[in-house]
């Protein structure tokens, strides 16, 4: 292979890797990740309504990972609990019901009232659709 080759054959593979960066940045990362999504709107209003430290409970209608063997079957669940986790530090979610404050994250805001009953909570108040602060009854 002469060197006019081999310079052509890199030239070739660093187009194609630039053209693959591209296409992966620039339009399936804006079409597939959730990381996008702006996460303030919805929290925003029920850490008004929490206390600033300590720990709260947390609810959802949607399974959160509890170990490494369950991350995958429960993205939404899992995500929905760190986007919360996230915008509510520093104050920790624990994954139970039983705390003073209870914040409900649902992914289908219609299983509020469900949920409540089952979890034996009292909504205090529903700040923005599919969030809401509860406690127990």
């Amino acid at each position: 292979m002469t060197r006019e080759r081999l310079t052509a054959a890199v030239a070739v593979l660093a187009a194609v890797g630039t053209l693959r960066s591209a296409w992966l940045h620039f339009i399936s990362e804006p079409l597939n990740d959730f990381r996008r999504e702006r996460i303030d709107p919805r929290y925003a209003p029920a850490k008004a309504l929490l206390p600033s430290t300590g720990e709260i409970g947390y609810v959802s209608d949607e399974p959160v990972a509890v170990g490494p063997e369950s991350v995958e079957t429960t993205t939404v669940g899992t995500r929905l609990f760190e986007q919360a986790q996230y915008a509510l530090a520093p104050v920790v979610l624990r994954y139970d019901d039983r705390a003073p404050f209870v914040l409900g994250n649902l992914a289908d805001p219609a299983r509020l009232a469900a949920i409540a009953r089952e979890r034996r909570l009292v909504v205090v108040a529903e700040p923005f659709p599919g969030t809401a602060v509860l406690r127990p009854r």
